[in-house]
């Protein structure tokens, strides 16, 4: 082989690898010019669209990512990586949008849940508002009653009437307390307080409510009551009235002119720690459709709009009272017959001692009502109230403890009584004009003497918010009592921080 043809071969042999391609056929110094031309074409096109390509990639380190490598006719290494290069941007704009779509979100998340935080702090503002409102003439209704059924010289027919007021004030005050606090009251957390009670004669007093309906209907209208259970039972009684009072409002409530309603409590069982009562209401009313019993203890279910009109209601009753059974560990079972009528049964435990013992220097008679045995203490107690109605009612209240009461107005002279007199214990209210509860107790628990800016205080409020009982603790405020309050629970309270 010539040297022209060793260097004609060396030429097609790079243009087939590298190009695929041979152009000429012969073994003339020609061929190899040919053969030259067309190498030297290719590596220059090659060189320029790989400056191309530099360059491009250049621009997407500076920002510009999303111009595509151009691609030739000659599908060779560089265009494989062109495509290559192509499919990254493109996955990389579908990240982009994604990141851009994800920001966007986002940025409308943040801005949702800031304004579920407004609407949250203003229906707190308006809850604490209302709850003041209507608990604080509430707290004068149910004291005021309280103190008139302690009266020994009431007689029979003025302690009926007085119990009636007392019961439907306890019933409205648990109804104000779930629709104002809903939210609690769905999570499930209700204080329960448990305190000996008479069953009997709580069924009595509700029966009685009911009983002018009742007449007004001719309702045939029958109460029994096993022997086997227990006369004192130790739970919330308020609670059980609660339940008591939806479902017999209720079957009132649906039950015909000339109707039957029958309530039965029955002792169902026992063990070492418990009774085990169960309930049952059964009337001959309007009845539930099948398809509407899974859906009755939903809130503000009613059964139809027809119903809401003929009947009234909220639509609340049954939710409530469900929570409430199963926050007390019971059961409740519904069974009904649209034109036959409806029964319901509730299960109920009743512990066997009562452990939230009241405190030692209360007595319980045989009513259950408690009696405050005067003792050598003087307790000097400041309140801090600004309704006049409940002002007089704190007075007597702690005049029969014995105690010792000084009363201000407002917030600002809490703070200046503090300075210039010893008290055992404040009582606190919330909302009081010039300067609150908040502020004056901030300012006592700054003071320097060191025994007057521990004086224990009490937020004595109609304010019942989670947010308020954490402001109260964030100021130093050792305990909380909601208005309206029981005589024995503003007795255990002073009684415990004082002796502390």
């Amino acid at each position: 082989m010539t040297r022209l043809e060793e260097i004609l071969a060396l030429v097609r042999s790079i243009n087939a690898d590298e190009f695929q391609e041979q152009v000429t056929t012969g073994n003339s110094l020609d061929d190899v010019h040919k053969e030259l031309l067309f190498l030297a074409e290719k590596i220059e096109s090659k060189k320029k669209r790989t400056d191309v390509i530099i360059e491009h990639i250049s621009n997407c380190y500076a920002g510009d990512f999303f111009n595509y490598l151009p691609i030739s006719e000659n599908q060779d290494e560089l265009d494989v990586f062109c495509m290559g290069f192509n499919t990254y941007i493109e996955e990389l704009k579908s990240v982009m949008v994604s990141r851009n779509l994800l920001k966007t979100t986002n940025k409308k998340l943040v801005e949702e849940k800031k304004r579920s935080e407004q609407l949250a702090m203003a229906r707190d503002e308006f809850l604490s508002s209302m709850s003041h409102e209507i608990r604080t003439p509430l707290n004068g209704i149910l004291g005021f009653t309280d103190l008139l059924l302690k009266n020994p010289s009431l007689d029979a027919d003025s302690k009926k009437q007085l119990d009636y007021i007392k019961m439907s004030g306890d019933v409205l005050l648990v109804i104000i307390n779930d629709i104002l606090d809903l939210a609690k009251i769905e999570s499930g957390q209700i204080t329960l307080y448990e305190k000996p009670f008479d069953l009997s004669k709580l069924i009595q007093l509700i029966y009685d409510t009911f009983s002018t309906k009742i007449e007004g209907k001719a309702i045939d209208f029958k109460i029994e009551i096993d022997e086997k259970v227990p006369v004192i039972l130790n739970g919330d009684s308020i609670r059980v009235s609660q339940i008591l009072f939806n479902l017999i409002s209720n079957a009132v409530k649906f039950t015909p002119v000339k109707g039957k309603i029958r309530l039965k409590i029955k002792f169902d069982n026992e063990d070492e720690e418990f009774h085990y009562i169960k309930v049952t209401v059964k009337d001959s009313g309007i009845g539930i459709p099948s398809d509407k019993i899974g859906v009755i203890f939903d809130p503000f279910i009613q059964l139809t709009n027809d119903t809401a009109r003929k009947y009234g209601g909220t639509g609340l009753g049954l939710t409530i009272i469900k929570k409430i059974i199963t926050i007390m560990n019971g059961e409740i079972h519904v069974k009904s017959k649209v034109d036959v009528g409806t029964k319901f049964t509730v299960n109920l435990p009743f512990a066997k001692e009562n452990t939230n013992s009241v405190d030692l220097n209360l007595i319980i008679d045989k009513d259950k009502s408690a009696i405050f045995v005067n003792t050598s203490e003087r307790i000097k107690v400041l309140l801090a109230e600004d309704n006049h109605i409940n002002q007089i009612l704190v007075q007597k209240l702690l005049s029969k403890f014995n105690f010792e009461c000084v009363t201000v107005e407002n917030g600002s002279l809490a703070v200046e009584a503090v300075i210039h007199e010893n008290f055992d214990v404040i009582l606190m209210d919330i909302m009081m004009p010039i300067m609150n509860g908040y502020k004056a107790a901030s300012i006592i628990r700054n003071l320097k003497d060191k025994t007057k800016k521990n004086i224990p205080i009490v937020a004595l409020t109609a304010v019942v918010t989670g947010s308020v009982i954490e402001a109260c603790s964030s100021v130093g405020i050792e305990k909380y009592l909601s208005k309206p309050f029981e005589s024995e629970e503003l007795y255990n309270i002073i009684t415990e921080l004082v002796h502390k």
